[in-house]
């Protein structure tokens, strides 16, 4: 049947306002977001957020800022009429959320929209069905929106129920708490109080205020860093803290949230190695960068961002938080070993220059001061118990007389009878008694750390395949990454040509690894490994694969002999960064069973 011909015409206006709205205004989370945007930018410190019915029903926002005047009402809602810019050029300078005079103008085509404001509570206007009329408010502005999509069924019917409304909503409200921490927030559902978060002090604490973690507030941290143009802070949970998936880690730049991936898997980048497989960590990054660094106008909702150099702030980023973990684990390490709560309760801060060099800044407690040099007696061949007490000073390591030194050297290998083993445990554990402390050895950690260790001092010697792996992408993004880690997969002993049309031949591994075919295959195609540890994450996985597992029974020559090498590792911790073993002295384990 042949299609009929239709003349093109001009939408009526009021069509086209509607489509126009849609692309700003989808659903009522959407209405939220661009009016606390324009209550944020109002400089208001106190906003509050009321929804009935899912925001389907009512959506109403009041701020104390600096409000309107008579004529700035007159025209708010008309199409691009804004505050916040009046030039081209005012777009490298922005520092306000709203700029494109588009979001009272939306929400007005879909709903019914009343404003009311003032600029110094003399007098009070209210937008009303089109109309000015004089009213009552004492600071500020308040803008109701009734019957979102009533006008529109279209829209309307693809809405969820509005307990899911609700959710998203919520959502929209926590993001814009968690980045103005400064501001007072509160938010009211069908008429009950469900949040109120009062101005912070700190980015954790409004962090923790606001999303509620199930975890204890002490493995939280925050962290800060800086670069060419740009700052960043981030609150990061510590390895106890892990999540199934990435809804938990959150970018914010210039006070906004945005869905970048590289800024993503910058954070996931420096948390590599310290969570189990398939887990991930828990953080949010507020990135400050001067604005003409970036380009927010790329999208209607402003949720996505284009930077000018994204490879240095990447860079700073994945490299602050890795340096984070890496000292958190060796402070854990250090606490467990020493049998000293060495971590303080409260935040703590560390930042780095342009330079990438790490400055300590304490913080309401005890700084990263102590992690650092607990990390540079270890660098220097302090064993690390007495790095330990390293930790316990702010002007530089000593120890402390009054506490008995209980010296252990990891880095010297020790005869066995300098230990006594007293068997396995549970079928995971070797249980240890050395120099007055029990120890339970993970053997799968602390195989895997070994193997890990004796693959890096063969690092460069190759052996060629008689047979190459064949190596098969299915896109150009594959072939992409690949082609990307051609130069560090040569460095490190892995020798991958490119034959064409999706097909790619390893000619030489290095001669430590250990895998097949199919385990090269995955690992050198998982896109999430740092290109920068494409290597070490290569041994890692091949050590994880080689050790012996969770309920192999070890012969007591070999758990001997699997316990004096753990003894001799000078950093035991796996190549993921779990301890290797959990130690407990006399008094310990005294305490644990109340004996006196």
């Amino acid at each position: 049947m042949p299609r009929e011909i239709r003349p093109v015409r001009e939408l009526p206006p009021e069509v086209a306002r509607k489509i126009a709205a849609g692309e700003v205004i989808d659903r009522p989370a959407a209405a939220v977001r661009e009016l606390l945007d324009n209550a944020i930018d109002s400089n208001a410190s106190k906003i509050s957020l009321e929804i009935t019915g899912g925001g389907i029903d009512r959506i109403r926002v009041t701020d104390n800022g600096s409000g309107m005047s008579a004529d700035d009402l007159a025209i708010c809602a008309h199409t691009h009429t804004t505050s916040k810019i009046s030039a081209e050029d005012d777009l490298l300078t922005l520092t306000t959320l709203g700029f494109r005079g588009e979001a009272l103008s939306s929400i007005q085509a879909v709903s019914n929209l009343e404003i009311t404001t003032t600029r110094d509570g003399r007098e009070a206007w209210r937008l009303r069905s089109g109309t000015i009329e004089p009213a009552r408010l004492a600071v500020g502005t308040t803008v109701q929106v009734d019957s979102l999509f009533a006008n529109f069924p279209a829209r309307r019917q693809f809405l969820k129920r509005p307990s899911a409304e609700t959710a998203l909503c919520r959502q929209i409200f926590i993001e814009k708490a968690l980045a103005w921490p400064e501001i007072e927030f509160r938010m009211t559902v069908d008429g009950a109080q469900r949040a109120i978060l009062p101005p912070s002090d700190t980015l954790r604490e409004r962090c923790l205020s606001a999303l509620e973690p199930k975890e204890s507030e002490t493995f939280f941290h925050e962290i800060a860093g800086a670069g060419p143009g740009f700052s960043f802070r981030a609150v990061l949970g510590s390895p106890d803290v892990t999540r199934s998936d990435r809804r938990d880690l959150m970018v914010f730049v210039n006070g906004r949230r945005i869905m970048e991936y590289a800024l993503l898997q910058a954070m996931e980048y420096g948390a590599e190695g310290h969570f189990p497989n398939g887990t991930h960590p828990m953080g949010c990054l507020f990135v400050t960068i001067e604005p003409h660094l970036v380009d927010f106008n790329i999208h209607p909702a402003k949720r996505e961002a284009r930077f000018r150099d994204p490879g240095s702030l990447h860079h700073a980023m994945s490299s602050t938080v890795r340096d984070f973990y890496r000292r958190y684990t060796i402070a854990s390490l250090a606490r467990e070993s020493a049998g000293a709560d060495m971590l303080a309760s409260e935040p703590s801060l560390y930042e780095r220059d342009d330079l990438g060099n790490a400055t300590a800044h304490p913080g309401p407690a005890r700084s990263y001061d102590g992690i650092g040099a607990y990390s540079k007696a270890v660098e220097r061949g302090t064993d690390a118990r007495s790095a330990c007490f390293a930790m316990r000073g702010d002007s530089g390591a000593y120890l402390d007389s009054s506490v008995p030194s209980r010296r252990q050297d990891y880095s010297q290998a020790s005869d066995r009878a300098s230990f006594r083993y007293l068997g396995q445990v549970l079928g995971t554990f070797l249980a240890v008694e050395r120099e007055g402390t029990f120890y339970l050895i993970d053997q799968h950690a602390a195989h895997e750390r070994i193997l890990f260790n004796e693959f890096l001092s063969g690092r460069g010697k190759t052996q060629e395949l008689l047979v190459p792996y064949r190596i098969e992408t299915d896109s150009e993004e594959r072939d992409r990454v690949l082609h990307e880690r051609q130069q560090a997969l040569a460095e490190s002993g892995f020798s991958v040509e490119n034959e064409g049309d999706g097909i790619w031949q390893v000619t030489a591994v290095p001669a430590s690894w250990t895998g097949t075919q199919k385990d090269l295959a995955r690992d050198l195609l998982e896109s999430s490994i740092n290109p920068d540890t494409l290597a070490s994450h290569l041994y890692a996985t091949a050590a994880c694969r080689a050790a012996c597992k969770d309920g192999d029974v070890l012969d007591e020559d070999t758990a001997r002999d699997l316990a004096e090498k753990t003894f001799a590792l000078p950093e035991p911790v796996c190549p993921h960064g779990r301890p290797v073993w959990i130690a407990m002295n006399r008094e310990e384990l005294f305490a644990r069973i109340r004996r006196t």
